[in-house]
């Protein structure tokens, strides 16, 4: 028996709009593929590899720890830090609050292109040193 509500023509039309659809993805996929039409051939997608081992980041050079907060940048010993002023032959760690929008971290990358960034988020306890640093006296008459 058929059921009363059951259509074969729309079984058939739901086939060949799968097939239309799959059709679409290749020749989308074929025309971003395609080789140029200047009559050149394209040269194919190549990587240069070398037989040495790329330099990886060896403990032998120092990293600096830059600590990016709301209140500006600062040093491991919680002095100010002019983020001009950094070695850019040294690597960075950028130690940022986990609250810290990305925007503002790849914003720093954008303005310091030159400098070899690892970013970290700061431990409870520098986070508790921020906070004893901008409750000072002293922190809250400097962002006055």
């Amino acid at each position: 028996m058929i059921n009363d509500g059951a259509n074969p023509l729309a079984e058939v039309a739901l086939a060949l709009a799968m097939a239309f659809f799959s059709l679409m993805i290749l020749m989308l996929f074929a025309m971003v593929n395609a080789p140029e039409a200047d009559g050149t051939e394209a040269s194919p997608a190549t990587i240069e590899m070398t037989t040495e081992p790329a330099p990886q980041n060896s403990d032998d050079l120092e990293r600096q720890l830059v600590i990016y907060s709301e209140s500006g940048f600062f040093d491991k010993d919680m002095n100010r830090l002019d983020p001009a002023a950094i070695d850019p032959e040294q690597p960075v760690i950028l130690a940022v609050s986990q609250q810290m929008p990305i925007s503002r971290i790849t914003g720093f990358q954008r303005e310091f292109p030159h400098l070899r960034v690892e970013i970290a988020e700061l431990t409870p306890d520098w986070q508790s040193r921020l906070a004893a640093m901008a409750n000072t006296p002293i922190a809250s008459e400097v962002s006055q």
